[in-house]
């Protein structure tokens, strides 16, 4: 039997698709993941990158893509404390298994074990298992050796952060994505007064847009002014 809330995972975040995530230098990373969901192979993929890199919206699309293969999906956020070491035993092992924040069990030995027994139950049935962390497998202080090299025999990738350059392509991306018409000078602007954090920034574009639609009015430097002045 599954468990509902490892099942309905996507709706925890409906918007997040590849189609509105810009890949940048991790396009190989975005191939594989589509490639697994929806050709089964790779098997096995870990992948892991700072606070904000984007981690969880690519776990939200390899779900949403899931689903739209008509496959069942099953959603870990290993930080959360509500998912303990006996719900893993409720996993559906044959489809698509997304595991969030694995660190957050790191060293733990009650919650490897249990780890380790879902990686071998789903390679037994011949499921998929995507997995973020924070850093690479070689850097966490793992309890069981042999989990360690469970999860270093996939692909494994950074997910690059991006430079002010990339920030820029990033959030002309994501206006085009919205519908937006955006100049590049304006958004040089909107970069230069904002958040590094990626996930900040695309927070930012979104009241921005909410924002523009409202009054009825263009995003320009003038209007970025009043918004930031406004907020605060």
């Amino acid at each position: 039997m599954q468990n509902p809330q490892l099942a309905m995972a996507i709706s925890v975040d409906e918007k997040a698709s590849f189609d509105n995530f810009w890949a940048g230098r991790n396009a190989e990373l975005l191939a594989a993941l589509t490639a697994c969901v929806k050709t089964g192979d790779p098997h096995l993929i870990y992948y892991y990158g700072t606070t904000a890199s984007g981690k969880s919206h690519l776990l939200y699309s390899a779900m949403r893509l899931a689903h739209r293969q008509k496959l069942n999906t099953s959603f870990l956020p290993l930080s959360d404390e509500y998912i303990t070491p006996t719900m893993l035993d409720l996993v559906d092992v044959n489809n698509l298994v997304c595991v969030d924040d694995i660190h957050a069990w790191a060293g733990l030995l009650d919650r490897e074990r249990a780890l380790f027994a879902l990686f071998e139950r789903i390679k037994s049935a011949g499921g998929q298992l995507v997995i973020s962390a924070q850093n690479a497998v070689s850097d966490h202080a793992w309890a069981i050796p042999d989990l360690r090299s469970r999860l270093a025999s996939g692909l494994i990738y950074p997910l690059w952060n991006l430079d002010e350059a990339e920030q820029i392509e990033m959030l002309a991306f994501r206006a085009q994505h919205k519908g937006l018409s955006i100049g590049t000078e304006v958004l040089k602007f909107l970069a230069r007064r904002s958040s590094r954090d990626t996930g900040e920034l695309v927070k930012l574009l979104d009241e921005i847009d909410q924002s523009a639609l409202i009054e009825k009015r263009r995003v320009t430097i003038p209007f970025l002014k009043e918004f930031f002045a406004a907020r605060s």
